[in-house]
């Protein structure tokens, strides 16, 4: 069973050919069988007519009446051979007598053997070879009549029929497989029209829907299913982050009058182990409310609005910035930072690409061993520059490359090392919300995370709107 849709439309092709070509030959060999058959009743029916001339009238009225009828005469008693063409084409007859001497007839052929003969050589009037078929009848008292009828007209049958078939073929295939194809070439746009629209889901553009042509037929049910379950999970997925930014925005509120309180008990302590306690409390304290900054933060890049902010940013000079900045780090921590880079200018806020570049070193220098080299490159790629942070670390396994940009997305599952999980997941919002994605790039050893961000040139029409 065919699995494609080129593959679907050539089986019905080669189905349909098939079929055409069985029934073509079905036609031709009833429309042969019917003609040989009216051919073999004019032998019967003109043999018959003879014979009995022969008992009416005898020997010599019999020969004289073949002899009229090789002369084209139409007699009404044979008016039966009415029709044969001009050139002789049509009844042919010979007549013998009991001895075997032939007495009439001007058919130029042997006598064939008694009975029906289905090809019986013989010359034509215009001295060509051809062939008949010929029933050989004795006569009452001695003698044989030979009625024969030219195959002339079977062949030529044969052959209108087979050029009418050829022709009909090749038009209804031709037909057929021009239907085929469109058929497979609408299928395959409204296919490539979904998929499209399904990659652009799952690189993270959530509002796009599957394309409706109006026509409220099978494709257009299927889509409208589908942007329907599209839909209900857009609104599952912002109910649960507007959840968690709501408790985020409802808590951090409390949450600093606690750490006010915290600082203040600290202040006026004088025991050292309650200070000491205190101090621990206020960076607890401090790391939930980073916690919600970044919660907020990520649903505030989620909702666009940052876009208002963009402006044309020189990409090379944030990198230099930010890798000058971290090099005392990874110095410190026995890690190498290389760069590779291009000039280039994106449309886009300098904050929040500071924080992506930010957030992939920080996780680079959290989980990577001492002596791992990071390098920070650029590539110009179709309208879009590609940001790569390549280490040559462990790495993860290929079923994380996506989980590790999900929100609180953590490969630790033991949950010893620092961070909630947002780090990754802000890169991707980052990167989205300058029309652009973030993914990981398959590399032999390391993690490689490459970014693609519309060049400034191309942002308006890459970016989601």
């Amino acid at each position: 069973m065919p699995r494609s849709i080129r593959g679907l439309s050539l089986g019905v092709a080669i189905t349909s050919g098939l079929i055409i070509a069985l029934l073509g030959l079905a036609t031709y060999r009833f429309v042969h069988e019917e003609i040989e058959c009216q051919i073999n009743q004019r032998i019967r029916t003109e043999a018959d007519a003879l014979l009995a001339h022969h008992r009416h009238h005898g020997f010599a009225a019999l020969v004289d009446l073949v002899n009229t009828l090789d002369n084209h005469a139409t007699p009404e008693d044979v008016s039966y051979l009415e029709g044969a063409d001009s050139k002789g084409r049509g009844m042919g007859y010979i007549v013998t007598d009991a001895s075997g001497r032939r007495r009439a007839g001007s058919l130029v052929a042997n006598v064939p053997p008694p009975g029906w003969s289905e090809f019986v050589p013989f010359h034509s009037p215009d001295g060509g070879p051809a062939m008949a078929q010929a029933i050989n009848a004795p006569l009452p008292g001695g003698g044989r009549l030979v009625v024969a009828a030219d195959r002339a007209v079977v062949d030529q049958m044969d052959l209108k029929l087979l050029a009418l078939f050829l022709s009909a073929f090749a038009l209804i295939l031709a037909v057929g497989t021009a239907a085929v194809i469109g058929l497979g070439r609408l299928v395959r746009g409204r296919l490539s029209s979904i998929e499209g629209s399904a990659e652009a889901i799952m690189a993270g553009d959530l509002s796009r829907r599957m394309p409706l042509d109006g026509s409220a037929e099978e494709f257009d049910r299927l889509a409208m299913i589908l942007n329907g379950m599209l839909d209900r999970i857009q609104t599952l997925m912002n109910n649960l982050k507007q959840v968690s930014s709501d408790i985020a925005h409802d808590l951090r509120t409390p949450l600093n009058r606690l750490r006010g309180r915290l600082e203040e008990s600290e202040r006026t302590s004088t025991e050292p182990i309650q200070q000491e306690r205190l101090a621990a409390a206020i960076r607890e304290a401090d790391d939930l409310l980073d916690l919600f900054s970044s919660i907020l933060a990520i649903s505030e890049i989620e909702g666009q609005t940052v876009r208002s902010r963009f402006q044309s940013v020189e990409l090379h000079d944030v990198i230099e910035e930010i890798a000058e900045a971290f090099r005392p780090a990874f110095e410190q921590a026995g890690r190498s930072l290389m760069l590779a880079i291009v000039p280039v200018a994106i449309c886009g806020d300098r904050q929040l690409i500071q924080r992506c570049l930010v957030n992939l070193l920080d996780n680079a220098l959290a989980h990577t061993p001492p002596g791992t080299d990071v390098t920070i490159s650029t590539e110009a790629r179709d309208g879009q520059m590609a940001l790569t942070i390549a280490d040559n670390g462990p790495g993860i396994v290929d079923g994380d490359c996506e989980r590790i940009f999900q929100r609180f997305a953590r490969l630790d599952h033991s949950r010893s090392t620092s961070g909630y999980g947002l780090g990754l997941n802000m890169v991707a919002a980052i990167a989205a919300a300058h029309g652009g994605n973030a993914r990981v790039v398959p590399a032999a050893v390391g993690l490689t995370v490459e970014i693609l961000l519309p060049t400034a040139s191309n942002s308006t029409s890459k970016a989601p709107g």
